[in-house]
C-alpha cells in the first residue's frame, strides 16, 4: 500500500490555463493515457479551458463549483455531483465558497448508466455530513 495525500498543502499553485485560486496535484497515473488528479479551488478561484486533449470527469468531493460551457448556462455543483466531458469539450471552472475535485482523464470515458442524475435517483440524496451541518446550524 502506498498512502497518499491530496490535502491542500500538498498540491502546487496552477499557473496554467488562466487560473486563479487553484491548486493540483497529480495523484496516479494508469497504463496509456490515463490520470488522476486533485484540484483545490479557493474562495473566488477560476480555470479557464483546462485541458482539452482528454475525456475528463470532474467529481466535486467538497465545496461548491460552477461549471460553465460557451454556449450554455452556468451549473451548480456540490459535493457528491460531477460532470463528465468529451475531448475537445470546452468548459470553465470557478467556486465563490471554495471546493476540492478530483479529475480522471483519459483518452475515452463514458459515463455508467447508474451514475446519471436523475430526479428518481437524487430525491432526498444526502451525505452523512450534512445531517451534522443541520444540527450545527439548528443550535
Amino acid at each position: 500500500m502506498r498512502v497518499i495525500h491530496f490535502t491542500q498543502p500538498a498540491a502546487d499553485p496552477l499557473a496554467a490555463f488562466d487560473a486563479s485560486g487553484a491548486s493540483f496535484l497529480p495523484l496516479a497515473d494508469g497504463e496509456g493515457d490515463r490520470h488522476l488528479s486533485c484540484l483545490h479551488l479557493d474562495i473566488g478561484a477560476k480555470v479557464e479551458s483546462p485541458s482539452l486533449s482528454h475525456a475528463s470527469a470532474l467529481l466535486i468531493v467538497h465545496g461548491q463549483a460552477t461549471i460553465e460551457q460557451n454556449p450554455g448556462p452556468p451549473n451548480q455543483f456540490s459535493g457528491g455531483m460531477g460532470a463528465m466531458f468529451e475531448p475537445n469539450e470546452p468548459y470553465s471552472l470557478r467556486s465563490d465558497t471554495g471546493a476540492i475535485l478530483l479529475i480522471v482523464e483519459s483518452r475515452e470515458l463514458t459515463a455508467h448508466a447508474r451514475a446519471i442524475s436523475t430526479p428518481q435517483r437524487i430525491a432526498g440524496a444526502t451525505w452523512p455530513s450534512d445531517n451534522l451541518w443541520m444540527q450545527a446550524a439548528k443550535k
